[in-house]
């Protein structure tokens, strides 16, 4: 079974990272899980990775009912990726309870795992969200209270501190709720222009990330580069929006939550479970801020 990859040389100590958690409603932590080598579970055609992070706030705590915990999935050819996030709270009162971050944590990280490996098929298929969302599928934490004692308690490193939260767990937060918003995140090669700029980062032929690298270096771009970068960064955008009205208005107002930003008017709602349709004068739940009748339901 192969779980996360440690990408740092350092060994910090993780309790020590708890109690020093900073004061900040909007920061994430990262920590790196390690089960017994003998455990006789595996999925049956791709590598399982589990990646569970801890943050201090919610950002779409808008949402009522929203829980303390909340898992997501990536999938490619090779990995089926099992994003958990928990928030700090959670965890501390499980402390207290248990006596170990290790056991705190242990039940949203085995009730996960034992979801990847039970539904297997069902994560792969592409459409596991979606159909979290109609009622057709389980999500990840619901077995939280049964018994998955097989995979015992892992140990727990750190092998970085605290962190903003970023805009793939951003991502990730959303699509638990609102269901995929398909925005295309590999990395932007610009074409060269007629004159290359000695200055220019896309002129030397370097790669970005999107969006945020990309929007961080276009501030030492060439004009023709800045150009093309922005007419990147607008299609990609519409057409993360045009896949999910809804998830992508979470996105902004989440963002605009996490960087303290002044926030839209309108709080987006998930999208109500098939067959549960709104009354007419109610909020649509696309989050347009528009009553259905004048919306979705019109």
């Amino acid at each position: 079974m192969v779980l996360m990859e440690a990408q740092h040389a350092q060994n910090l100590d993780p309790v020590a990272l708890l109690e020093a958690a900073p004061d900040d409603e909007f920061a994430l932590l990262e920590l790196r899980l390690d089960w017994p080598p003998d455990l006789d579970i595996y999925p049956q055609h791709r590598q399982l990775w589990l990646r569970l992070f801890l943050i201090t706030g919610d950002p779409l705590a808008w949402i009522p009912n929203r829980g303390e915990a909340w898992a997501s999935t990536t999938v490619d050819d090779e990995v089926l990726e099992i994003d958990v996030y928990v928030t700090l709270p959670a965890v501390l009162r499980g402390m207290e309870e248990e006596g170990d971050v290790a056991a705190a944590i242990a039940p949203y990280a085995t009730t996960a795992m034992q979801a990847g490996l039970d539904n297997e098929e069902l994560l792969v298929a592409g459409d596991y969200h979606d159909r979290v969302l109609t009622g057709d599928a389980p999500r990840l934490l619901d077995g939280l209270d049964d018994d998955h004692g097989a995979f015992g308690i892992p140990t727990i490193q750190a092998r970085r501190s605290w962190g903003p939260v970023g805009f793939g767990a951003l991502l990730d937060l959303v699509q638990e709720a609102f269901g995929p918003v398909d925005l295309d995140r590999t990395e932007v090669t610009l074409d060269p222009v007629g004159t290359p700029a000695d200055d220019c980062a896309a002129c030397a032929g370097e790669s970005f990330g999107f969006p945020t690298q990309l929007e961080e270096a276009r501030a030492k771009f060439c004009a023709p580069h800045d150009a093309a970068a922005q007419a990147v960064n607008t299609a990609r955008i519409a057409h993360a929006r045009e896949s999910n009205p809804a998830g992508w208005r979470a996105i902004d107002k989440a963002a605009m939550r996490i960087n303290k930003l002044p926030e839209p008017r309108f709080a987006p709602q998930p999208p109500r479970i098939v067959g549960d349709t709104p009354a007419r004068n109610d909020p649509c739940p696309c989050g347009s801020g528009k009553k259905y009748k004048r919306c979705h339901g019109a």
